[in-house]
């Protein structure tokens, strides 16, 4: 299966969900789908985190209170653009897979003119966490679902971009417990599903492991910082 040049498979740098969304609208022509492996509730939850983080809410009276997210304004491009990504939830790991099986794209009566570097995306948000509590973390389990995914966009001639949020990891500095950021793509997996043991409430990996950054490379394309307009 060639994949034009303009549809290559994307996988983004780790980015929270508000940033994800912003280089979504920022970067998608109509018909454009995003799945969000999680559900409905968290992840409007985790939205409002993100928000929360970057834009904390400060006396209306302080003269140094921060503007609010650009994507809490409510101007004409960003309703307009909004309207045009149809929105999915898969929040297991079987709901996402029987979503990309039988997978078609949205109407072409919605779809509009949009500048020629401009394509439509199928882009889906947490993939690779989603796999994290199953049996299917592991390089077999990746490829499987991977695959689905890049038939599913190829044949509706959109752009499969993938992008997870940082790892969260609770690290013990000094007898001090801190919040630390790991990168999902580094994250090692089993290469073959079922290879996770769990002893002591840890995860313990069985055999040889792999990146899931390489895994992903052998379908996708990584897409730099600079490339997506520094957005992340």
């Amino acid at each position: 299966m060639a994949i034009p040049q303009q549809l290559q498979p994307q996988v983004l740098p780790a980015i929270d969900s508000i940033g994800f969304i912003d280089y979504i609208l920022r970067n998608h022509s109509t018909p454009t789908t995003l799945i969000v492996c999680l559900t409905r509730e968290a992840f409007l939850s985790d939205l409002q985190a993100c928000i929360q983080r970057t834009h904390p809410h400060e006396d209306s009276t302080n003269a140094n209170q921060k503007e609010p997210h650009p994507l809490l304004i409510p101007t004409i491009h960003l309703i307009a653009t909004s309207r045009t990504v149809n929105l999915a939830f898969t929040p297991t790991l079987p709901h996402l897979r029987a979503y990309l099986s039988v997978y078609q794209i949205p109407s072409k009566a919605t779809m509009q003119a949009e500048p020629a570097a401009q394509v439509p995306l199928l882009a889906i948000w947490n993939l690779a966490s989603l796999h994290r509590s199953t049996a299917e973390h592991s390089a077999q389990g990746l490829s499987r679902t991977l695959a689905s995914a890049v038939e599913a966009a190829y044949s509706a001639g959109q752009r499969l971009v993938l992008a997870d949020s940082p790892i969260m990891e609770m690290v013990d500095l000094g007898g001090e417990v801190h919040e630390a950021q790991s990168d999902p793509w580094q994250e090692q997996v089993p290469l073959l599903s079922g290879s996770v043991r769990v002893a002591g409430g840890e995860r313990v990996l069985a055999g040889r492991t792999v990146e899931v950054g390489r895994v992903l490379g052998r379908w996708c394309r990584f897409v730099s910082v600079e490339e997506i307009g520094g957005g992340v």
